[in-house]
């Protein structure tokens, strides 16, 4: 029962954070572009998780995902800079650099299960 607890957990706290948007709106400090595109890069982020939990993606579909987030977090260090957000920038490198290594290893390990078969 506990580890389903924890399985759930994510989604509670993404419901929250979604209440907390709406009934709070857009923070004065942030600019609405990367507002939204951290919208963008949470909501494929959290699509890919639930994928992940609930159903049994096939290999396109997980490296498309990835390879969306990654575009996403590329395309946020991008308008970090032009925001001068350096937060946001080094939050978006670090992502890209921690989801491009995801992906390396995603795909090295389907090339070694295609050579066992």
């Amino acid at each position: 029962m506990s580890n389903n607890f924890y399985k759930y957990l994510k989604y509670v706290a993404l419901l929250i954070i979604i209440f907390e948007l709406i009934y709070f709106g857009i923070p004065d400090f942030m600019k609405p572009v990367l507002f939204y595109e951290y919208l963008v890069f949470f909501g494929i982020s959290y699509l890919f998780a639930i994928l992940q939990d609930f159903f049994n993606p096939s290999e396109k579909t997980d490296i498309l995902l990835r390879v969306a987030i990654i575009i996403s977090s590329i395309v946020m260090s991008i308008t970090s800079i032009y925001y001068k957000a350096t937060f946001s920038f080094a939050f978006s490198v670090i992502m890209f650099d921690a989801l491009s290594f995801s992906l390396y290893l995603t795909i090295k390990q389907n090339k070694k299960n295609k050579q066992k078969d």
